[in-house]
């Protein structure tokens, strides 16, 4: 136990240090980061606050209670779990260093997993924490029962345990292998999402069950010291494939339009990004919300009353314009941010070659639309078809998916370049202070980009479908100038800049 809290502190040093030089850096936006967080978790509190005193609008979500809170909340931490224990455990190479140490597996996979568990559990209580000022600030007097905290804390320690069990075994191979633990977990993870979703119907028996869930995994858990090390040498032998089987991910028909060398680099791009586990979880991520948009649809339907100052026949484009957003954001600007960082010495590879700059970031920069447009066309078209939106107004959402999709881009790509992270721990993710700043930079950009020609496709379709189609071509521009600021920052990076 020793050994596993030793580990554990070293990796909590270690972000910690991390965490406190990224906020002297940029104390400035962290301050304005964080004061628009907390004006918009209020905001959320308020929106809470009106649903729970307005029943009568949702009908078919009169039922609804903190269940669908906890669904969410569940789902979220195991990815974000996930995520962080393919990235900082699975692929880190600093896991070579504890596995040659007079240590035994079980005590590396323990302080491991801390190093997850415990700042799910510090997020948990910071959330709290703004919900119980917001509360009394807001005067939303909002009461939550008790059951309610037990179960979301239990649910904090099962979204790391979850997540860091299933970013294991799903790095194990052959499928088979990966297969038969996954099989095996289902049903479990499937109890405890459908418990989640019904908590508020019965509290205490929700707690038993996840308590008997939460025992099994715990089993499970402390008798896969073996899969951890299996999953980490599994990660190693079966990574280094760069094969590209499918003819469509080479580009071929890309290259009268943007040249031979530029289609090569966005080959490369997408067939490589398609096998980094932090792309397939934006993905699946950005699937995600569209089948939340469905779900909403049959669960909730449409208001039969003014949300507020929200028209009902506004309620879904307005759900939709915030989805496509998302999806752009988790698409274009996260993982654009990452988009040289993630090279690592690789870069330097790059650098030496005869390609321009603006060559390499315009590859890059059109690879990130082709990888992103799959999962905005999930959430653009069905939700379209199920509310039974005009043409007009489908076809004008979808010259907004274009423009979140031209102004993401630029920003991901020139943060790539201007933010780059050679941290190999990190797998090229800018600090989180970035990553704030750049949230808040797109919905701004995103926001103007939306508005202006939405306003008018209100006041006329025909005349708003001209606008969107302005707006693309503006935002195609802000999305070129984005690649030229790249290009340029690219050409300043130099190997002096490895792992600072």
């Amino acid at each position: 136990m020793n050994s596993s809290y030793a580990i554990f502190e070293a990796e909590f040093r270690t972000s910690f240090r991390s965490a406190i030089q990224s906020f002297k850096k940029r104390f400035a936006s962290t301050f304005f980061i964080s004061f628009l967080g907390i004006i918009f978790s209020f905001a959320c509190i308020r929106l809470m606050n009106f649903v729970i005193q307005n029943p009568q609008l949702f009908p078919e979500g009169s039922n609804e209670g903190y269940g669908t809170i906890l669904l969410v909340y569940f789902s979220l931490f195991t990815l974000r779990s996930a995520g962080i224990t393919y990235r900082k455990i699975v692929k880190s190479k600093i896991m070579d260093m504890y596995l040659v140490q007079p240590v035994v597996p079980r005590s590396i996979m323990l302080g491991q997993f801390f190093s997850v568990l415990i700042p799910n559990l510090f997020i948990t209580s910071g959330m709290l924490l703004i919900f119980f000022t917001g509360n009394v600030v807001t005067k939303t007097n909002i009461y939550v029962e008790i059951e309610f905290f037990i179960l979301l804390y239990l649910f904090s320690f099962l979204s790391a345990l979850s997540g860091f069990m299933f970013s294991l075994i799903g790095s194990l191979h052959p499928f088979s292998r990966k297969l038969s633990f996954l099989v095996a977990l289902f049903p479990i993870l499937l109890a405890l999402l459908l418990v989640s979703n019904a908590a508020h119907q019965d509290p205490t028996l929700a707690i038993i069950i996840v308590l008997v869930c939460t025992l099994l995994l715990l089993v499970f858990f402390y008798f896969m010291d073996n899969i951890f090390v299996e999953a980490l040498e599994s990660y190693k032998i079966n990574s280094s494939s760069h094969k590209n089987p499918v003819r469509l991910l080479q580009f071929n028909w890309l290259s009268p339009f943007v040249g031979r060398r530029a289609s090569a680099i966005c080959s490369k791009e997408v067939t490589s990004s398609i096998r980094e586990r932090d792309v397939l979880s934006s993905a699946f991520s950005t699937f995600s919300i569209s089948l939340l948009m469905v779900f909403w649809w049959f669960k909730v339907g449409i208001p039969t009353e003014p949300v507020g100052d929200l028209p009902p026949k506004l309620y879904y484009p307005g759900m939709l314009a915030i989805s496509l957003y998302l999806g752009a954001l988790l698409q274009c600007t996260m993982l654009g941010s990452t988009i040289l960082g993630v090279e690592g010495k690789r870069l330097w590879i790059m650098k030496s070659n005869p390609v321009e700059s603006l060559l390499i970031m315009k590859g890059k920069a059109f690879a990130l639309l082709f990888m992103a447009f799959p999962g905005l066309l999930s959430i653009w078209l069905p939700i379209c078809f199920l509310a039974k939106f005009p043409f007009e107004v489908t076809l004008f959402f979808g010259e907004c998916v274009l423009i979140l999709l031209f102004v993401n881009t630029g920003l991901g790509i020139w943060a790539g370049s201007a933010f780059a992270n050679f941290d190999e721990s990190d797998r090229g993710n800018p600090d989180i202070l970035v990553q704030f700043m750049l949230m808040g930079t797109s919905a701004f950009f995103s926001s103007i980009l939306l508005i202006l020609p939405a306003s008018v496709m209100l006041y006329n379709h025909n005349i708003g479908l001209l606008a969107g189609g302005i707006f693309v071509l503006l935002s195609f521009a802000v999305m070129f100038a984005g690649i030229r600021a790249s290009s340029s920052a690219y050409r300043t990076i130099y190997i002096d800049s490895y792992g600072v």
